[in-house]
């Protein structure tokens, strides 16, 4: 089980956002590259970026473009607002993972012929429903529609967030976690994540290979030096 830190990224700067919400945003003071800096020496071996400017159809931000660059022994994955093949090219020649949401789940087929290895699909999920577009949007298509899609073309890593938890350290949604897993795909449970003994909870659940924590991570409910923290940053996913 992998601990994958998670940074949003709004004009530049971190941010954390209570369900999803920009109008519930928490600003932090730290530089993204000092906080990545702190992160690699801890361990980190992998970084999950969203570009929340992105996300809700404002221009891109392009400071971060640079991080796979500076930091080569991470390995970056970037989502937010990914809505077209070319950007989605763009992001990948960068260097970073794509994390793919609203068109994985509206037009999966735009994906085909892309590296799966190098493909995350965003599933974002408000009760037994997908969201989209900035987690503003519900999804018209049936959610077990959108799996098999995606695993016909071969994609079968995910991203789940229980947005109904996002931001809240109340503890991961096991449940929407599970039943993605179930159908193929191997997860990074998103959204909730509060304590190193969350890990533990998902690491029961067959599927799941990683775990993402933001907020817990910056505000040191998961402390960084914690062994144990490491050894959870260092594992491979």
């Amino acid at each position: 089980m992998q601990l994958i830190p998670s940074l949003d990224l709004m004009q530049g700067r971190l941010v954390r956002l209570r369900h999803g919400d920009p109008r519930q945003a928490t600003f932090y003071d730290l530089t993204p590259e000092d906080w990545i800096g702190r992160l690699a020496e801890a361990g980190a071996r992998r970084i999950h970026l969203v570009d929340l400017d992105g996300a809700f159809g404002r221009p891109r931000q392009g400071g971060f473009a640079t991080f796979p660059a500076r930091f080569p022994e991470i390995r970056f994955q970037l989502g937010g607002g990914l809505r077209d093949r070319r950007t989605i090219d763009e992001v990948l020649n960068m260097g970073f993972d794509a994390v793919v949401g609203t068109l994985a789940v509206e037009q999966p087929s735009a994906l085909r012929g892309l590296p799966g290895d190098h493909i995350v699909a965003a599933l974002d999920l408000k009760g037994d429903r997908i969201v989209t577009r900035g987690w503003q949007a519900p999804s018209a298509c049936a959610s077990t529609d959108v799996f098999e899609a995606l695993r016909s073309l071969g994609f079968n890593r995910a991203l789940v967030t229980d947005i109904s938890r996002d931001g809240t350290l109340e503890g991961p949604g096991i449940g929407a976690t599970a039943w993605v897993a179930k159908e193929g795909f191997r997860v990074q449970a998103s959204g909730g994540v509060k304590a190193l003994s969350d890990l533990a909870l998902l690491a029961e659940v067959p599927g799941v290979v990683g775990a993402i924590s933001g907020k817990a991570l910056m505000e040191g409910f998961i402390p960084l030096d914690d062994p144990r923290t490491r050894t959870a940053l260092m594992v491979g996913a």
